[in-house]
């Protein structure tokens, strides 16, 4: 059976712990999270030469002012843009080799078709990693891909509104925990529920007894 407790440890920091003077997803915002013995939740994409990289948005335009698609984008190419002008995005080989097991990793594969060179590669740098880790996204191929081909993996699905909870149905006996939205906690399952995203302690205190375990920033 499968040891799933370690998402309950301690709260979960979204993107790491970041600010005004940290960069979200940074290796910065990973080694304040690990300070203060925070899971850590991060996102990743797959590069044009199939690097993984550790970053939220599918356009670079928020974070670094490009109008650029990342995942067309070689590990070269983005390079170039730094987070704040100074710091580099990581690939999670980075990422896991610096957290190397100190405190578990929540991973969301960021994803909106059936990349299986995407899994492949990310479980090849997984398979041999000895921290404590669990993968989750909202897209179902990720979850219909691990359960046939890594079903040692902790898995999870995402899910948003009320619109998405005919998924669960489908998928719980393939996955091991939900990520919510709070916009529908509480959500009665009998699978762990995470919920996300608390940025304020009011919210911490209200959504605190409603699942499992949350997943919050800016309040760490």
């Amino acid at each position: 059976m499968k040891q799933i407790d370690f998402l309950k440890n301690n709260l979960i920091a979204h993107r790491g712990v970041y600010n005004l003077k940290i960069p979200e997803n940074s290796i910065l915002s990973f080694t304040k999270a690990i300070d203060k013995n925070y899971i850590i939740e991060l996102d990743i994409h797959i590069l044009s030469d199939d690097s993984i990289v550790v970053f939220h948005d599918y356009n670079l335009n928020r974070l670094l002012s490009v109008n650029k698609i990342i995942e067309t984008l070689s590990y070269a190419q983005l390079s170039k843009y730094k987070l704040d002008k100074k710091y580099l995005i990581p690939t999670l080989e980075q990422v896991i080799h610096i957290v190397n097991g100190k405190v578990p990793l929540l991973i969301e594969v960021k994803c909106v078709d059936k990349n299986i060179k995407f899994m492949e590669k990310l479980v090849e740098l997984l398979d041999n990693y000895d921290g404590e880790f669990a993968i989750q996204s909202s897209n179902t191929f990720v979850i219909e891909w691990l359960n046939k081909n890594r079903k040692n993996y902790v898995i999870g699905l995402i899910v948003f509104n009320k619109i998405n909870l005919n998924l669960i149905n489908r998928y719980l006996k393939k996955i091991d925990f939900l990520t919510a939205s709070k916009k529908i906690l509480p959500l009665k399952s009998k699978k762990m529920v995470l919920g996300w995203t608390i940025r304020t302690k009011e919210e911490l205190e209200k959504y605190r007894d409603k699942c499992d375990n949350l997943i919050c920033e800016n309040i760490l």
